[in-house]
């Protein structure tokens, strides 16, 4: 009984020293984004929601100058009447030119407080950040429109999964390169374009919308995703597509031979010509069949000959291979050979069939 009251006591003793924070006497950083300035400065875009009295959300933003990203924090909290938690920061973007000079400094920082999640979704605009961060966005608040909409598309659509931890994970590795969505700002919104291919921490190449879905199959297992195809003259629009993909790599360090495996089983939604029969929707399969594997070769060739693995090739090389030397591999890599073959299956071809 008496260890029991010394540790309520102590309890109470360690509450009351964390120090308490007000909601309403503090501002809440939702969105940050960083853009490339001459002689190596960046500028820095922090965006606070402000709650009003009607219930409705606009934006307030800070902007500042400076060498390293800790000093445009600091700058900030000058310019700001009441504290700036970084604690809320749910997406950081990324202009493209400072994406294409380098992120890992900003990154490493942000990695390295333990205020800010590692969850937190970052991307590359097409333009600048501020761009995108200066428009009231969504009815929650940009921040929270930014992260709705990066979740959304990597849950149920043809956006590969990333985020801080993931992209730092990559850049780390030894045989894996980062990747970020890629995003631009059309009106009022904002679009995804594609995704920004990344060397160590600079933006090397852009895949665009239409590679998407051949990427996502190449990175991961997936549902809920949809493509349109043509067959013949007519379109076909297939969803609920269910992905599963093998690996298999022999001579991984020597003449890598990779060979993968993709089976895909999808519903078609839409058929722009007459009479969707069984000869249609066989044609259809092997049609989606043949483009998967042109695709997604096209693009673990192009991948390879840019001197890039973002689908971690490498790292499954490393789980089939005992000994597996990491020099190696990227001294071989270059000569590596593809090979990919796909089964389709369209389950379903709506309710009046």
């Amino acid at each position: 009984m008496r260890k029991v009251i010394f540790l309520l006591i102590s309890f109470m003793f360690l509450t009351g020293c964390v120090e308490q924070k007000i909601i309403d006497d503090i501002n809440i950083m939702s969105a940050v984004g960083y853009d490339a300035r001459e002689d190596g400065e960046v500028k820095g875009t922090i965006v606070i929601p402000v709650y009003k009295a009607d219930k409705s959300i606009s934006n307030e933003s800070f902007m500042s100058v400076a060498k390293v990203s800790k000093e445009i924090n600091r700058q900030s909290q000058m310019k700001s009447a009441d504290p700036l938690e970084n604690g809320g920061i749910e997406v950081v973007l990324f202009g493209k030119e400072l994406a294409e000079r380098g992120v890992y400094e900003i990154s490493d920082t942000i990695e390295r407080d333990a205020a800010i999640g590692d969850r937190l979704y970052m991307a590359v605009v097409d333009g600048k950040a501020d761009e995108v961060l200066e428009k009231n966005l969504g009815n929650l608040g940009t921040g929270a429109y930014l992260n709705t909409l990066f979740e959304h598309n990597m849950r149920h659509r043809e956006l590969p999964r990333s985020n801080l931890h993931l992209f730092m994970y990559s850049y780390y590795s030894k045989v894996k390169d980062a990747f970020l969505p890629y995003v631009k700002l059309t009106g009022n919104k904002v679009k995804i374009i594609g995704i920004a291919l990344f060397k160590g921490d600079k933006a090397v190449d852009y895949l665009n919308d239409s590679d998407m879905f051949f990427f996502k199959a190449l990175m991961e297992n997936f549902r809920n995703g949809s493509y349109t195809f043509k067959v013949g003259e007519d379109y076909v629009t297939t969803y609920n597509i269910t992905t599963k993909r093998k690996y298999e790599i022999e001579d991984p360090l020597t003449q890598p031979k990779v060979k993968l495996r993709v089976k895909l089983e999808a519903h078609i939604r839409e058929f722009s010509g007459e009479t969707l029969d069984p000869k249609v929707i066989d044609l259809a399969g092997k049609s989606l069949e043949e483009q998967i594997n042109k695709r997604t070769e096209e693009l673990l060739n192009r991948f390879r000959d840019k001197g890039i693995d973002p689908i971690g090739i490498g790292v499954l090389a490393k789980t089939q291979t005992r000994n597996f030397d990491p020099e190696k591999w990227n001294a071989v890599y270059p000569n590596a050979t593809f090979e990919v073959s796909s089964k389709v299956l369209i389950t379903e071809t709506g309710v009046i069939e």
